[in-house]
């Protein structure tokens, strides 16, 4: 069966302890460690590991843990996020969570918008992805944890917008360590369905992260996830559907909602 994991700042809270029990009361399985502050460190991985330990959740991923982009046109930069990335990685593991995530990019760049020509063309893209990964693949093979390449919509990433792109490049990179990350409100705008990329190319995606087709919680927008539900469940994905939306309202309510809404659409999916 599948669990529900949820990004920490959608909680409002700061404190992991906090966090952690809110995740709990609400009937969550996991939390996702939002760090945009640098790599991760001892202290804040140790302030994790003790609210997991204490409260039985688990830290489903980590989102963040570096600078700049593994894509950046600026060699420098993407040299920069690479490296922060292998030294966030020994703390991914060291609190238990199944990754961590890296968009290609993120707001850097979109052939959908002015001046709609990139700096640098497919092929420089493709070289640039590929060494950043394959860099990154050996220290996720040494800390036996997962790097999850998540494709972004049209608007927010020219690079990597599909499951089908993000599989190619983790076919090429070789590592079964390097995984896709599927994020269902980046698919209802880049995928025909949400369920056929999922049959298509599940035994390359390792997490998923969960959103309606207005970016707010799931139940309240239109994007019918009862059928994406089944088939992870006749697929048998044991991995994290981590909340990473908008909220329509006060926190606690609408994630309370939103959760009972999804394991409902699931328990009916499965009858």
């Amino acid at each position: 069966m599948v669990k529900f994991a949820l990004q920490d700042k959608l909680t409002g809270l700061k404190n992991y302890q906090e966090i952690f029990e809110v995740a709990l009361s609400l009937g969550f399985d996991g939390v996702e460690i939002t760090h945009f502050e640098g790599p991760l460190t001892k202290e804040t991985s140790h302030s994790i590991l003790h609210a997991s330990h204490a409260t039985g959740i688990q830290a489903s991923a980590v989102c963040g843990g570096y600078n700049h982009w593994i894509g950046d046109f600026d060699e420098t930069n993407r040299l920069e996020a690479v490296q922060g990335i292998k030294s966030s990685l020994q703390y991914t593991a060291a609190i238990g969570a199944q990754g961590l995530i890296a968009p290609a990019a993120y707001g850097m760049f979109s052939r959908k918008l002015p001046p709609f020509h990139p700096p640098r063309g497919e092929e420089g893209d493709r070289r640039a992805l590929l060494d950043s990964l394959s860099r990154i693949a050996e220290d996720a093979e040494k800390f036996n944890v997962n790097v999850f390449l998540e494709p972004l919509n049209r608007y927010e990433d020219h690079m990597v917008n599909t499951v089908s792109q993000a599989v190619s490049l983790v076919k090429e990179v070789g590592s079964d360590k390097i995984k896709v990350m599927a994020d269902f409100f980046h698919m209802s705008i880049e995928e025909p369905k949400i369920e056929e990329s999922i049959a298509l190319y599940h035994p390359f995606i390792g997490y998923y992260h969960l959103a309606d087709s207005n970016r707010l919680e799931p139940g309240k927008g239109h994007t019918d996830f009862a059928e994406p539900l089944a088939l992870l469940n006749n697929i048998n994905y044991k991995g994290f559907l981590s909340y990473e939306c908008g909220l329509s309202g006060e926190a606690r309510k609408s994630l309370l909602e939103s959760i009972k809404f999804l394991k409902n659409t699931q328990k009916i999916a499965q009858a």
